[in-house]
């Protein structure tokens, strides 16, 4: 039994860190740093507009390390405006130790991620998509959360057209561009 869940569990943490629409973040550099400073494994992150208003600090935020998921568990979270926090971790208390995650991507699962007040869709409102087979491109501009049926409404070039937001027809290719690609059906533009 403990063997199934240690699996359950790594598993889940690949898949944290193998989908790009779970990164909330990056760190960008060691905060502090002085002798007598308290906050010497200190780091200053960039907060994606992914990253939740309310984050649950129980649950921890996740990094790849030699292409494994590697939780961190949150020691302080102090945000600096919408887009930036102060944040140390437990177990990389020290600048050396910090120092380590510099450059790394902040990912969280799913549940930290969703929106409060609605879906994961919607936070893809005003993402481009891009139509891998007819290299159409358009704008996401409103999701429909019909129960057996998430669809997003794009606009491409003044035509409004319905996608279904299925698992794996949809794609995040980057969520700092805000872009997504599709292989939409096809006949989807004639209807």
């Amino acid at each position: 039994m403990g063997k199934r869940q240690s699996l359950a569990y790594a598993d889940r943490a690949a898949a944290v860190i193998a989908e790009p629409a779970n990164a909330v973040g990056r760190i960008r550099k060691t905060y502090g740093g002085g002798a007598d400073d308290s906050k010497n494994g200190a780091l200053l992150a960039t907060l994606y507009d992914t990253f939740p208003e309310s984050f649950d600090t129980a649950e921890p935020l996740w990094v790849e390390i030699d292409s494994l998921a590697v939780p961190l568990f949150i020691a302080s979270l102090e945000r600096r405006g919408a887009a930036s926090a102060v944040v140390s971790f437990d177990d990389f208390g020290r600048a050396e130790e910090a120092e380590l995650l510099v450059g790394k991507v902040l990912y969280a699962e799913r549940d930290n991620v969703r929106d409060e007040e609605g879906t994961d869709f919607e936070i893809l409102i005003g993402y481009e998509l891009t139509d891998r087979t007819t290299g159409r491109r358009g704008t996401v501009t409103a999701f429909y959360d019909y129960p057996g049926n998430p669809l997003l409404e794009v606009d491409f070039d003044g035509r409004e057209v319905m996608v279904p937001a299925a698992d794996g027809l949809v794609e995040v290719a980057s969520v700092r561009r805000k872009r997504l690609e599709a292989d939409l059906p096809e006949g989807l533009f004639d209807l």
